[in-house]
């Protein structure tokens, strides 16, 4: 039996995956999922958190059960240290347009300062605004946000917990260690988002397990933008 673990994105809840692994639960009935709650799993750092998720992943794992990861954005930065951390615990991942690390000093004081800034003012912003502003940056191609995210769902307080403690400016530099790993990886981007694709088309050179696949028409929100050619390279990557 296989279960899949699912990471989302930052300004997402874990229903986000709903619609795309109940599809996937009708082409592969035997799969388990388990959308997993950032907020409320909430700690100090990137390295606390991947503990106390890799010893609830081992205490829910059979011998014959085999655990995947599929994880977007800052849940894909969180599934790559949970990768590395336990690679012997994961029989294979999924990761979707998630970073790797920052591995210059100034670039992590740089990103660290915005991700304060972004905390800041999701303390007492008005909730609409913030979302646009956050839509319309740079890695999100100019394209719209396809899932609901009503501020009732939120805590803002943990919002700007995870801004902080979660910041790329915090995060070790994975890039060597993801190197090294020995299980299958499925790198996913979107064709439009031209960053983490050059960030694909590198690690697809240097780690000797992992894919790059390139959606086309889609941008840093793959899963969501084309959903059923995201589910077609899921299915193959979870099917090996």
């Amino acid at each position: 039996m296989k279960t899949l673990w699912c990471l989302h994105g930052n300004l997402q809840q874990p229903g986000v995956w709903g619609a795309l692994t109940q599809k996937l639960q009708l082409k592969e009935p035997d799969l388990h999922i388990q959308l997993v709650n950032l907020w409320n799993t909430l700690a100090v750092d990137c390295w606390t958190w991947t503990e106390s998720f890799c010893q609830m992943v081992q205490a829910m794992t059979t011998q014959h059960n085999q655990p995947y990861l599929l994880g977007y954005s800052l849940g894909g930065r969180l599934a790559w240290h949970a990768l590395v951390a336990r690679p012997e615990l994961w029989a294979g991942a999924v990761i979707v347009s998630a970073d790797t690390g920052l591995a210059h000093p100034l670039q992590k004081e740089q990103c660290l300062s915005r991700d304060r800034a972004w905390a800041y003012r999701f303390l007492s912003e008005p909730w609409d605004d913030l979302l646009a502003e956050w839509d319309a940056l740079p890695v999100f191609c100019g394209r719209p946000c396809l899932t609901p995210r009503l501020e009732a769902e939120f805590d803002r307080q943990k919002i700007a917990r995870a801004f902080e403690v979660y910041s790329k400016g915090h995060m070790d530099d994975l890039t060597n260690a993801i190197q090294g790993l020995s299980m299958p990886i499925a790198y996913i981007t979107g064709r439009d988002d031209q960053r983490y694709c050059q960030l694909g088309q590198m690690l697809e050179q240097q780690c000797p397990t992992l894919t790059h696949s390139q959606i086309a028409q889609a941008g840093h929100r793959v899963p969501w933008e084309q959903p059923d050619a995201f589910l077609s390279t899921l299915m193959r990557s979870i099917s090996q």
